[in-house]
């Protein structure tokens, strides 16, 4: 008899509670080192500094030789020399010889001098684009640490959520037998009855949307984490609260000092000053050194060599106001981004008031409903225990039932706010979340 009672429980357990079995266990540390690694987003934007790094390549390589090989074959109508001529040929040098196709190979290079300090500018520039492309990638670093830290916060407070809402659904479910008991002995009326089954049903309907709600919230965490298996069930597993130590002075200057976006701003205007002055290095001479060599035939003629070397200076004098515009161009440029500087160190200063006051208002909020729960909880056994002396009313059980409810979700709400807030504050701040965990 026993054995036939445990096949029967295995054949009606839910899916879920299988699924759950089959679920792989993240921690919240675990969940964002796998998202580090495999967040499609997160890669793309580490590519970002790759592309910078090749740009610093190109301007260093701005400074070096430039060496080409060149050949063709040119037909004329005329003939003409396969070298350019040398000498007086009545004075008795050699005449050249002319063909009316005409072979051609060599070598030249190009070797700049001087370009109005343009030269080490572009490598200087190409190394700050660089490192606000490093800064961009710790901005979106935090941004997935901060977005997958507050899922798995949330998917915590939705099942806790569920737990409580399957709660009042059974406690509702025991109440309606007792209805119904108290109705087949002719102590209430048939109403009583309705609005329980009528309760029961909003109960359930409510654990079907928190439970939907749970499902989504693991769906985005799987998207965070770059999990394509779309059958692959995940679970999260321990809930350590974070923390935070430093007073708004403190955070303050620790935000303006080493949030990433802050700082890729700083860098951004040092930038927009290179560039003025890149653009006015256009006015200064340009020096260069260029050379080739090489050799030349017709059809029935051999190789013939030549060679030239220059030492070349071009000075602009008019360019129709082209490098004042891209002058002026550039001032402005760099005039925007100290307005944008301006605009987000008070963005910071906002962030970081609300999180503290966030902080504060979840902490009494969290007082305030664990009593709120106590006194909800003592209400609905007094309720319970007059309904079965008769005492009470059917409809005095389920406001009691449902102010239980109210005060549990507002305890888990606030819990989530309190999480969220220090995560903020700690974003807000520039510090790495997952390094400062993993450091405690």
């Amino acid at each position: 008899m026993k054995k036939l009672l445990v096949i029967m429980c295995l054949i009606l357990l839910p899916d879920a509670a299988l699924a759950d079995a089959d679920a792989v266990p993240y921690a919240l540390s675990e969940a964002v080192d796998f998202a580090l690694k495999n967040n499609p987003r997160l890669a793309a934007s580490g590519k970002d500094v790759e592309i910078e790094t090749y740009g610093i390549d190109r301007a260093k390589a701005e400074r070096l030789p430039r060496v080409d090989f060149s050949s063709g074959i040119t037909r004329y109508r005329y003939p003409a020399p396969v070298t350019p001529i040398s000498g007086n040929p009545l004075a008795g040098a050699a005449f050249p010889e002319f063909d009316n196709t005409i072979y051609d190979m060599g070598v030249s290079f190009f070797l700049p001098l001087y370009r109005g300090g343009r030269l080490d500018r572009g490598v200087a520039i190409a190394e700050i684009k660089k490192r606000i492309a490093e800064d961009t990638f710790q901005v979106s670093r935090q941004e997935l640490i901060y977005n997958v830290t507050s899922v798995f916060y949330k998917i915590g407070q939705l099942d806790r959520l569920l737990e409580a809402n399957e709660a009042s659904v059974k406690q509702l479910e025991a109440h309606r037998k007792n209805v119904e008991l108290f109705l087949q002995a002719g102590t209430v009326p048939k109403v009583e009855l309705l609005k329980t089954e009528t309760e029961l049903a909003h109960a359930r309907q409510n654990a079907l949307l928190t439970r939907n709600n749970l499902e989504s919230a693991y769906e985005v965490l799987k998207t965070l984490m770059g999990i394509e298996d779309q059958t692959r069930k995940i679970s999260v597993v321990g809930e350590e609260p974070l923390v935070f130590r430093y007073s708004p002075e403190e955070s303050t200057a620790r935000a303006l000092s080493q949030r990433p976006d802050y700082q890729a701003v700083l860098k951004n205007q040092r930038l927009a000053e290179e560039q003025i002055r890149l653009v006015q290095g256009k006015r200064l001479p340009h020096v260069y050194l260029s050379g080739g060599y090489s050799e030349s035939s017709g059809e029935s003629v051999t190789l013939k060599e030549n060679w030239n070397l220059a030492l070349r200076l071009s000075l602009p004098i008019f360019d129709g106001g082209s490098i004042k515009a891209e002058v002026n161009r550039a001032r402005k440029e760099a005039e925007k981004v100290k307005e944008e500087e301006r605009t987000l160190r008070l963005e910071i200063l906002r962030e970081i008031r609300d999180a503290y006051l966030n902080i504060e208002n979840a902490g009494e909020r969290i007082d305030v409903s664990g009593k709120a729960i106590e006194t909800a909880k003592e209400n609905l056994r007094i309720e319970l225990l007059k309904y079965e002396t008769g005492a009470g009313t059917s409809a005095d059980v389920i406001d009691a039932q449902t102010a239980l409810l109210r005060a549990e979700a507002d305890f888990y709400q606030a819990n989530f706010d309190k999480h969220i807030a220090v995560a903020s504050l700690r974003r807000a701040i520039g510090e790495d979340i997952y390094k400062e965990e993993v450091s405690q």
